[in-house]
């Protein structure tokens, strides 16, 4: 259930980005900051962790 709700609050914040924000990148382009909701619904922003090495994993629990 936490899952979908995750995926839900993903697709929203996909939805509402400006266009602008979806334009190609190029290698060594910095990423766009956006913010994602963790297990406790807080928010967190890439740019929190500017400098540091951040690895996105997305799963699916059946």
């Amino acid at each position: 259930m936490k899952a979908r709700a995750f995926f839900a609050v993903l697709l929203m914040v996909l939805a509402l980005t400006p266009t602008a924000a979806l334009a190609v990148l190029n290698v060594g382009d910095p990423a766009p900051d956006f913010a994602i909701p963790d297990t406790a619904w807080v928010n967190h922003h890439l740019t929190e962790w500017r400098g540091k090495v951040v690895l996105l994993q997305f799963w699916q629990q059946f």
